[in-house]
């Protein structure tokens, strides 16, 4: 009997430090994945209204939209604005209605729609006003680094200039039409174009006026 004591004793013990040491890794700031680990934070107000935001590793963040109200009667999911936290996630606190005397939140990450439920996450509306409650941790995944980089455009390949140099070969040009050749006088060989003379061998056009050959 006695040794049977010792041993529910020894579980016993066991278990709480177990329970302790997962609490202490939940109220971290990060997680070991390396998500963050945030609270959701709620107050009543005066007029029943009730006023919640995120508790994080840099304190409390309050959304802009953060107020359920007391006339909401449906039990439709409400959302936040926006937080964003230290490692650039983006979350939405959210509530609804959940019977006469309570208020159920919870978080919500947009892309991809991820959302989360604390094990203590109904806020009672018999609370005292003005007096913040807290849920349980709730441990984020970490945030998705984009590794992939645009690949460099591939440069287009060099197009060679065109040659502009002029063929000074004279290869595959023709002779105009209108040149006439003298042949047979003291000319012998000249060209005529219209009323120039000249030689077709010499390097400029040597022309000649009036001369009635």
């Amino acid at each position: 009997m006695i040794r049977a004591s010792a041993i529910r004793t020894i579980n016993l013990l066991a278990l709480i430090a177990v329970s302790s040491l997962a609490s202490l890794i939940a109220i971290s700031g990060h997680g070991s994945e390396g998500g963050e680990t945030v609270r959701i934070i709620a107050r009543l107000q005066v007029d029943g209204d009730i006023e919640f935001g995120l508790r994080t590793s840099e304190g409390n963040q309050l959304p802009r939209l953060r107020v359920f109200s007391a006339a909401i009667s449906d039990e439709g999911w409400r959302e936040s604005s926006l937080v964003e936290l230290s490692d650039g996630t983006e979350v939405r606190v959210i509530a609804r209605r959940n019977g006469e005397t309570r208020v159920e939140f919870g978080l919500r990450i947009d892309e991809p729609r991820q959302e989360f439920l604390p094990t203590r996450r109904y806020f009672p509306r018999a609370s005292t006003v003005g007096a913040w409650r807290s849920s349980t941790p709730i441990l984020l995944p970490a945030r998705e680094q984009d590794d992939e980089h645009d690949e460099p455009e591939s440069l287009p390949e060099s197009v060679p200039e065109p040659d502009d140099t002029d063929d000074d070969t004279g290869e595959g040009t023709t002779e105009a039409s209108d040149v006439e050749r003298i042949s047979g006088t003291h000319r012998d060989g000249l060209i005529v174009e219209g009323s120039i003379v000249g030689d077709p061998d010499a390097p400029v056009l040597i022309v000649e006026y009036g001369d009635p050959f």
